[in-house]
């Protein structure tokens, strides 16, 4: 194994593949055949929280992979790495991460989307919706890289967990406030606050996306109890889930694939007219971050 570690060729190079969200980060170390050693995760790698807690995250999910594969921690400075980082679509986020001392022999980072759609088509042409904590929408046809939202938890996340999240609070406080009729699902998120909206507003001051994200499955619960209030919150999710995917199809992107942690209990709630542009992803996204890594070795020989 050491000796593989100590050569730069691709065939015997090790590679590291870096998945880093919203929620949490998840890395998976492979050899030059493609072999899986070993796997890790961590806390959130979105760039926007800074560069610093992705790089931690990154090297505690990559010590644990290490160890998995029973290789020392040292080795980490000789291995490939590709990264797929939430938040990396801004100009900004690039350019301060092209200046932070990674800690790897080489590493390629491209959006969180952009290795999930590498993974999902094992490198062919076509798209990817992620709906996750967060959501965003990429194709890559013919060689060129097309987008769709991916702005944020702020202006964008449209379909994303976070802002099913949000919605589910914000409807909560207008049942609370007798704007509209209390539901079971409202009053279950007033009494996580101690029916105190003061209470809510302060948490809110310091959540994160992944703080919001953490209130979708009460929704799903919901709706599976047939609570008008929750059904209504769901079918809007998918509805925007639906204007994702329908833009990358007018992008060219012949078949798309919808992944991410809500892309399964939301499937069910999709409008038909979008199902034909659906298809299964081959590869997750770490299967793309590998793929990332292993191109610093064929760009860098």
């Amino acid at each position: 194994m050491r000796q593989a570690v100590e050569s730069g060729h691709e065939t015997t190079a090790l590679f590291l593949g870096i998945d880093g969200g919203g929620s949490g980060c998840r890395v998976r170390l492979c050899d030059g055949a493609g072999k899986v050693l070993g796997q890790g995760e961590a806390g959130a790698a979105n760039t926007l929280l800074g560069l610093d807690k992705v790089f931690d995250a990154i090297g505690q999910a990559t010590r644990q992979a290490l160890a998995q594969a029973d290789l020392p921690n040292d080795i980490m400075g000789k291995l490939h790495a590709g990264a797929g980082l939430a938040g990396l679509s801004l100009a900004r986020e690039r350019a301060a991460l092209a200046g932070y001392p990674h800690p790897f022999a080489s590493f390629r980072a491209e959006t969180d989307a952009h290795a999930a759609c590498l993974g999902a088509h094992d490198g062919d042409d076509g798209g990817i919706v992620i709906a996750g904590t967060g959501s965003c929408g990429l194709a890559l046809v013919g060689g060129e890289v097309h987008t769709v939202s991916g702005w944020g938890f702020a202006l964008s996340d449209q379909g994303s967990g976070a802002a099913l999240g949000r919605t589910a609070l914000r409807r909560a406080l207008s049942e609370h406030d007798g704007i509209l009729p209390v539901s079971p699902l409202g009053r279950r998120i007033m009494a996580h606050f101690d029916n105190q909206p003061e209470a809510m507003f302060l948490w809110s001051e310091t959540a994160t996306p992944g703080d919001y994200a953490a209130f979708a499955p009460w929704v799903f619960e919901g709706a599976e109890n047939s609570e008008g209030g929750a059904m209504a919150l769901l079918g809007r999710t998918a509805a925007e889930i639906a204007q994702l995917v329908e833009a990358l199809a007018a992008k060219s992107a012949s078949s798309v694939a919808l992944v991410g942690g809500l892309s399964g209990p939301i499937r069910p709630w999709l409008p038909d007219r979008v199902r034909p542009l659906l298809c299964a992803a081959r590869h997750d996204p770490l299967h793309g971050a590998c793929m990332l890594a292993r191109s610093t070795v064929e760009i860098h020989p």
